[in-house]
């Protein structure tokens, strides 16, 4: 793709991004409307981050990413025919492998209730959002091969659908809300599953738009047990290593949502981590995601033809752009904070008291300072995938999971020093410990990738080449 092409592509993603983004500020905001800072949100956010994991993992994650550099590659080579057989294989071998998984799932969360009584709740609302995990995972997949044929439009609108399919489940839900306490209860923990319900519907429509446009494209897909094939087995055994790799971020946020549910006394520290998670993911999504998306499969390109010089302008713009957009929106997110968690879930209708505006507004700002490296750390592990190292980040995230689970125990006990109008005097971190722990540990992924990255890259293309690309680049993000 040309640079202009390119970076319209990226402002498509990121715009798409930003309606579904908005959309999902308005369904947490519905959220917390109907059920509040409860055990039931508490339960809701834990059930849907288990089959979430899995999309980021497998769907997004591993296997989009060790897919699409052989489905390039095949279709690049003029091998439609091995790229079609390849996608059908992908996308039947995982529906059935997962299918079991989501089976075997239902059945540990419909027995564990016997052994864990308390958390009956939570298990059973797992269960029932257990079949997204299959149909999300076979959806991102799609949008991946849509991705090859440089179509990204359809992997940015996907998440618009689930958003509308919940906030139709919660406005049916807080349509016919009883007025007494005790009748509330009671209907809140028997309604919240046609929130879940609501999200698995979501995944079939998205598999179910996505195909109509492959076919489009001339990608025929077609049932396909190619468990012997070259590409299948490439992708495979890609796909291992890349879990770990792509997903470390997701991994810490399920550790903290474990660590905040096991060590955090009280309700609500689970909702609290996901509503300011949320939250910054928003300038994240609109474009460290955009731009890892959008850049992967030139990045695939130039490095199979050895286009060197390309290829760094391709990654110094990168750097340039995730800098230029979220320097100044860690800034805002800081700065600005408690009175956005405010506006948001207490005004008009004061659904959250002060303390839980100050400690949803604290994890926020304690997220906010990675967003700069959680973008970028995206960005260079797919320069790591392109060039089809896949053990390096494993190693590398495998140390930085460790540490992360280490910092977590050991800041929530830190003592609280984001202190504004007399909150959290005599309060320790808490579930903000847990995203500073975040923020930490992805700045030292990002600069231990780039340490390796760049011996790497100025031994391919020359240390004259690599600083003429490279030279300027740490004046310009001063400068930003």
């Amino acid at each position: 793709m040309s640079t202009k092409k390119l970076i319209r592509s990226t402002w498509s993603v990121g715009f798409l991004t930003m309606i579904s983004r908005v959309l999902g500020l308005v369904r947490d905001k519905m959220l917390v409307v109907v059920f509040g800072a409860s055990g039931v949100l508490d339960a809701w956010v834990f059930a849907f981050t288990l089959p979430n994991l899995f999309r980021r993992l497998f769907g997004e994650g591993a296997l989009s990413a060790a897919f699409i550099p052989v489905f390039v590659e095949y279709r690049e080579s003029g091998r439609a025919e091995d790229a079609d057989r390849l996608a059908g294989s992908v996308v039947t071998i995982m529906t059935v492998l997962l299918s079991a998984v989501a089976a075997v799932g239902i059945g540990v969360c419909l027995l564990l209730p016997w052994i864990m009584p308390g958390q009956t709740a939570m298990l059973h609302l797992t269960a029932a959002m257990l079949p997204y995990l299959m149909l999300v995972c076979v959806a991102a997949v799609l949008s991946g091969m849509l991705q090859g044929v440089r179509v990204f439009s359809f992997s940015s609108a996907m998440p618009i659908l689930l958003n509308l399919f919940m906030l139709v489940a919660l406005w049916l839900i807080w349509r016919d809300m009883p007025d007494t306490q005790a009748e509330r209860a009671a209907y809140l923990s028997d309604r919240v599953y046609w929130v879940a319900w609501s999200v698995v519907l979501s995944a079939l429509v998205q598999c179910l738009v996505q195909i109509p446009a492959l076919w489009l494209k001339n990608v025929r897909l077609r049932p396909h047990l190619g468990w012997s094939d070259e590409g299948f087995r490439r992708v495979l055994v890609s796909m291992g290593p890349m879990t770990l790799g792509l997903a470390v971020f997701q991994v810490n946020v399920f550790i903290d949502q474990v660590i905040a549910k096991a060590l955090i006394p009280g309700e609500g520290p689970l909702t609290y981590l996901y509503l300011g998670n949320r939250l910054m993911q928003l300038p994240l999504a609109l474009f460290g995601v955009a731009v890892a998306t959008t850049f992967f499969p030139d990045l695939v390109s130039m490095t199979n033809k050895k286009e060197w010089r390309p290829l760094l302008d391709r990654i110094g713009m990168s750097f340039r752009f995730l800098a230029f957009v979220l320097f100044p929106a860690t800034c805002g997110l800081v700065a600005l904070a408690q009175p956005i968690i405010r506006m948001i879930f207490q005004e008009p209708d004061l659904v959250f008291t002060d303390a839980d505006v100050y400690r949803t507004a604290r994890v926020l700002a304690l997220y906010a300072p990675g967003l700069f490296f959680i973008g970028v750390q995206q960005m260079m592990t797919r320069i790591f995938y392109a060039e089809g190292d896949y053990k390096t980040p494993v190693r590398i995230t495998a140390w930085m999971v460790l540490a992360n689970a280490t910092l977590n125990i050991a800041f929530i006990y830190m003592p609280d020093l984001y202190l504004r109008w007399g909150w959290g005097v005599n309060e320790s971190l808490k579930e903000g410990g847990l995203a500073l722990s975040t923020s930490l540990v992805s700045a030292v992924t990002v600069g231990i990738m780039w340490h390796i990255i760049s011996a790497r890259l100025t031994e391919k293309c020359g240390r004259t080449l690599f600083d003429e690309m490279f030279g300027a680049l740490p004046t310009s993000l001063v400068r930003i």
